[in-house]
This record gives structure tokens, C-alpha cells and sequence, in this order.
């Protein structure tokens, strides 16, 4: 068992894979109101990617004997690590490590590093809600950047804060019961006087500083050892970037998924995102990279192939697994413990109002009593 999970970190960490997971305790693309416990640490991989044959448009008859058929390909991708720092408090920093640009640096090898410090699992209503805050950041370290058929990338130090919301269920076992997450924040590209267009000797700055609303909506259904999942998440610019920008319109995802988890420590995602707005161009004054496929700035669908690795605590390294999932045990069982301890305290207090209750009747009975005596005296 060591050895088959030292090889598929092996796998991991040598790029065969890459990451698109959010963050911790996360769908493919919706965070959870709930972070990693202290000391858990995860690595989530994935692949996705999009493909269009471009073939001869118009009559067969008029092709050009030299036509050549053309596969596109658009591929990318990250390696997420997210460690727990407390309880409520943990970090993922996920570099991205492959991305196709369809510029001289086609792969764009690496790419660049997103970071974001998560504070939640702050439980509410019975624990049926939990809450969460993020700062998101990115910095630019590609070479490339404002490629087209991704999300809009200036080359700044882009940040954005979001609020993330779980309703679950059920409160006792919330992984293993049916959950809804909401997501809403706002993004900044920074992108002012940032030069974000630049071909053949010409460059081009921007002239505004975009900023973006982000949104998500996630509902997760487990049975067994699968979880299926449907998602939609997109964005809509409160500040829309300058015209030479690829990729500055608005977008909205629906993602079907289903995530199968044969082991306790590894799971595996796929899931299709297809693009449900407008494919409508507004990029304007700048090459058009695949003007013959008849491609919009964002693809009509992304196909998402993941693999998730947990890793077990580093503070607990020198523990042994059975060790770890007893500890893991008794933390659930901790958890059992102050929900009991809590409905023990509200029987508690029933049973002083019950007391009191009693006490007052009998005070009544024998001021009723004492009533009686003095009208039969008098």
C-alpha cells in the first residue's frame, strides 16, 4: 500500500496530471464552506482540455488539392497543494504548470502560481451551514499572458476576496449527505498601464483596470464511493477589460461531474464543462488566432480529468496509517461527544424549568390554601 501511494505521488509531482480543484474540501470548480483540519495535507491533480478538427468550410468539390486538415488542441492545467495551518485556517498554492498560448512560448512552461489562504468551517444552524472566507492571488510569473480561450490573465498581481456558504444535509455526516455550496466574490486584474497585447514588435497597454464579480453553485449527491456533482460557476465584469484583451466577455459554465473514491486516501474527478452564454466576440483590433475554426473566446465545452491524493498530516508523519485513522476516529467520536454533552445541557435546563414549574404550582396550592384558612377565621 506504501509503495502504490509513493508511485502515484511519483505520477503527480512529475506533471502527467494536473491540478484544476479549487481548493480544500472542494468540488471541481465550487469551494465549501469547510477548510482541512490542522496538519492535512492534499494534492490534487487534473488534466482538461478542449479539441476542434478544422476542416475545409464550404463546398468539397472547391477544396484546394494542397488543403491540409488542422486538430486543434487548447490544454492546461495546475499542481494544488493545500495543507491545513489550523483548524479553521488553511493555504493552497497551486503553480500552473502547463498552459497552451499559441504564442512563440506555445506551452508556456510554467505558468503562474495562484495562492489562497482560506478561513472557515465556521458551523451554524445546528451545523447544518458552514461558512468561509478567501483572499485569493495570482502572480504572474508566465511568460505569456491575455492568451486566448482561457480565463483573462494581464501578467499583474492579480488578487480577488470571496465568501463561500455549504448547507448540508445532514450535521453528523456531512461528507456522506447531500450539500449545496454558493460562491460569490470579486476579482481585480490590475492590469492599468500593464502592457497586455504585444505581436510582432507592437505593444499595446491597457487603459482600464478590469474587475470581475465571480459566482458558483454547487450541489454534491454521495452514494457509496461516488460523488456526483453538478456545478455552474462564471464570472461578469463589473469593469470590462480594454478591447485588445482575448477573453473579455462574460461566461457561465454548467459542469456535470462524478468523483469515485476507491480508497480513503484517493479519489479520481471527471467532468464536462459546457458553456451555456453567449459565445459573442468583442475582442477587437488584435490577430485573430483561429479565425478559419470559427472559435469564440471561450470553448464550448472542457472535458476535466482529475486525481486527488491525500497525503497524511506532516505533523503526523511519523505516525503509521492505522494509527492516523484512529485518531481520525477519535475525532469524529469528539465530535459525537460535544454534540451530546450539548443536548445533555438543554435536557439540564428542562428539567430546572420542569422543577420550577412544579414549585410554583405547589407554592399556588398552598397560597390557595392559606387563602381558604383566613376566609373561614374571618
Amino acid at each position: 500500500m506504501r509503495n502504490l501511494r509513493l508511485f502515484i505521488l511519483i505520477i503527480s509531482f512529475t506533471g502527467f496530471v494536473f491540478a484544476q480543484n479549487p481548493g480544500s474540501r472542494s468540488l471541481l470548480h465550487t469551494h465549501t464552506g469547510r477548510t482541512f483540519d490542522e496538519g492535512r495535507f492534499e494534492i490534487h491533480s487534473n488534466l482538461n482540455f478542449f479539441t476542434k478538427l478544422g476542416d475545409f468550410i464550404g463546398n468539397a468539390s472547391l477544396k484546394p488539392s494542397d488543403f491540409t486538415a488542422a486538430n486543434y488542441w487548447d490544454v492546461s492545467g495546475s499542481l494544488m497543494l493545500t495543507y491545513g495551518i489550523l483548524d479553521n485556517l488553511d493555504l493552497t498554492v497551486a503553480p500552473r504548470i502547463y498552459q497552451d498560448t499559441h504564442y512563440p512560448n506555445e506551452y508556456n512552461l510554467p505558468d503562474d502560481i495562484f495562492v489562497t489562504l482560506k478561513a472557515g468551517s465556521f458551523a451554524f444552524g445546528n451545523r447544518r451551514f458552514y461558512g468561509a472566507g478567501m483572499v485569493n492571488i495570482r502572480f504572474g510569473t508566465g511568460e505569456a499572458h491575455n492568451y486566448p480561450f482561457a480565463e483573462y490573465a494581464s501578467g499583474a498581481l492579480e488578487f480577488g476576496l470571496m465568501g463561500a456558504l455549504s448547507y448540508y444535509t445532514d450535521p453528523y455526516l456531512p461528507d456522506r449527505s447531500f450539500s449545496t455550496h454558493l460562491n460569490l466574490g470579486w476579482y481585480n486584474h490590475n492590469d492599468a498601464s500593464k502592457v497586455v497585447y504585444k505581436r510582432k514588435n507592437v505593444e499595446q497597454k491597457s487603459g482600464v483596470n478590469a474587475t470581475e464579480l465571480q459566482y458558483g453553485l454547487g450541489f454534491l449527491y454521495p452514494i457509496g464511493e461516488f460523488d456526483f456533482m453538478l456545478e455552474v460557476n462564471g464570472i461578469s465584469y463589473i469593469q470590462q477589460p480594454d478591447t485588445m484583451v482575448y477573453s473579455r466577455e462574460d461566461y457561465t459554465y454548467v459542469t456535470p461531474s462524478l468523483r469515485y473514491k476507491p480508497l480513503g486516501w484517493i479519489s479520481m474527478d471527471l467532468g464536462v464543462d459546457i458553456r451555456i452564454s453567449s459565445d459573442k466576440d468583442e475582442t477587437k483590433g488584435v490577430y485573430v488566432f483561429t479565425k478559419s475554426l470559427d472559435l469564440p473566446n471561450y470553448s464550448a465545452w472542457k472535458v476535466n480529468l482529475g486525481l486527488n491524493i491525500t497525503v497524511l498530516p506532516l505533523t503526523q508523519s511519523s505516525l503509521s496509517p492505522a494509527e492516523v485513522e484512529r485518531q481520525q476516529f477519535n475525532k469524529r467520536v469528539d465530535f459525537f461527544q460535544s454534540i451530546i454533552e450539548e443536548r445533555a445541557r438543554v435536557e439540564d435546563v428542562q428539567e430546572e424549568l420542569d422543577k420550577l414549574q412544579k414549585e410554583r404550582e405547589e407554592a399556588e396550592k398552598e397560597l390557595e390554601e392559606l387563602k381558604q384558612i383566613l376566609e373561614e377565621e374571618g
